[in-house]
């Protein structure tokens, strides 16, 4: 597969924000707008919009007059939670509950909001190496917690691998589609005389660590499945 057949022509480059040392977090909500604006996610909560839950309320003693404390209370907040379109069930997100024999046919997992009718997911963002953690304990540690404690599910997102890998199911972009920012440099590079910014997907051995799709092609293969 050739890069410059994934180049997009669509994105207005002249106009494009120089990106500086983009965060996990910040990519990834590029690849939420090009939902967004697609109409599959309605809303995407960041912080500090995003909610607390205290999964340990913490533990004292009294000692004279007053309490001292033996274990501090835990809480956690997820990074991001994604508000779903319903149009995008069975594509990006499939329904987290008890009896869906389909719940692990998409790449999120997505829990229903009772009261209001709309399916969520909460995103812990990861890196694909360094730490793992999250308010110091262990990710799958946490989630286990608050899954314990308030039966919500945190999916550890990470965007993709930083290395060529035979099974790329955990990674977002593998998974779905690279969004297409993604694909542009903030550097120009020329191209039959004309200057094109664009981001070289290869390593350096000229492989790629993972399928590029675009978002209609993704969603092609997920609809004419």
């Amino acid at each position: 597969m050739k890069v410059d057949k994934l180049r997009p022509a669509t994105m207005p480059w002249k106009q494009m924000q120089v990106l500086d040392n983009t965060t996990q977090e910040e990519w990834f909500d590029m690849w939420c707008e090009e939902l967004i604006q697609a109409g599959y996610i309605d809303e995407v909560v960041t912080h500090p919009d995003v909610p607390t839950f205290e999964l340990f309320p913490g533990y004292s003693k009294p000692y004279g007059k007053k309490k001292n404390i033996i274990m501090n209370k835990v809480v956690y907040t997820p990074d991001r939670i994604i508000k779903w379109n319903k149009k995008a069930m069975y594509i990006f997100f499939a329904a987290f509950n008890w009896g869906n024999d389909k719940w692990d046919t998409c790449y999120f997992n997505a829990m229903l909001e009772p009261n209001k009718g709309f399916y969520y997911s909460l995103v812990e963002v990861k890196g694909p190496t360094g730490n793992q953690k999250a308010y110091g304990q262990d990710f799958k540690f946490t989630q286990k917690w608050l899954w314990a404690n308030t039966e919500q599910y945190v999916q550890k997102v990470m965007l993709a691998p930083a290395k060529i890998i035979k099974n790329p199911y955990q990674y977002l972009w593998s998974m779905t589609f690279t969004p297409e920012r993604f694909l542009y440099t903030d550097k120009l590079a020329t191209n039959r005389n004309k200057p094109i910014p664009y981001r070289a997907i290869p390593n350096k051995n000229g492989i790629l660590k993972w399928t590029v799709r675009t978002l209609e092609q993704f969603i092609k293969s997920k609809t004419s499945a």
